[in-house]
């Protein structure tokens, strides 16, 4: 990993509007407590709670160009709802532009927005710092503060379930694969 931290938030501080640069050292903090939490290697989490907002400002039709010249699949739902690729693209400018591809970075910079089955601990802690980063207004954030240091799955589904009700009262477009996720927490719990 050869950016240092204090470079790389020089870094982001240049590409995006201070309330996401606060979002982005919330998610920082926040990840930092959950991975010692849950002893788990805060490293690439730290990195990647630096970038994974990185292209969150692109416009609509950026997101989708850019995503479409880098060889990234743009499926319908991309096109209809284009912020669920900012993730995606971050990746690549992380390896771009800076040279970082560390793998557990990666897999929770792409994964952040809409979840995947194949998320590992490092990846919902990291879901999970993105919702509950102190920046956050809403009320329940303090609730979901507790479960997740109880219980991670318990957690990220809770957190699902707000943000589909979310999604689904504000007319936006909710990721199919949010909804393979959150089944598959599901069965996990209900067998557990």
């Amino acid at each position: 990993m050869g950016v240092m931290e204090s470079e790389l938030k020089i870094w982001l501080q240049a590409r995006v509007s201070d309330g996401r640069y606060q979002h982005s050292v919330g998610v920082l903090e926040t990840v930092t407590a959950l991975a010692r939490f849950h002893e788990v290697d805060d490293a690439p989490l730290r990195l990647a709670a630096l970038l994974h907002d990185c292209a969150r400002e692109y416009s609509n039709e950026d997101l989708v160009a850019h995503a479409e010249e880098w060889g990234i699949e743009v499926r319908s739902v991309d096109r209809q709802s284009p912020v669920l690729l900012h993730g995606k693209l971050a990746v690549i400018i992380a390896e771009r532009e800076l040279g970082l591809s560390e793998p557990a970075m990666v897999s929770a910079v792409r994964w952040h927005t809409a979840g995947h089955p194949q998320m590992t601990l490092s990846d919902k802690l990291f879901y999970l710092a993105d919702v509950l980063e102190p920046t956050r207004p809403e009320g329940w954030v303090l609730e979901l503060r507790a479960i997740a240091h109880e219980d991670v799955d318990r957690a990220v589904l809770t957190a699902i379930d707000i943000n589909v009700g979310h999604l689904n009262r504000t007319g936006r477009t909710v990721d199919p694969v949010t909804y393979l996720f959150r089944d598959l927490l599901l069965r996990a719990d209900s067998t557990g």
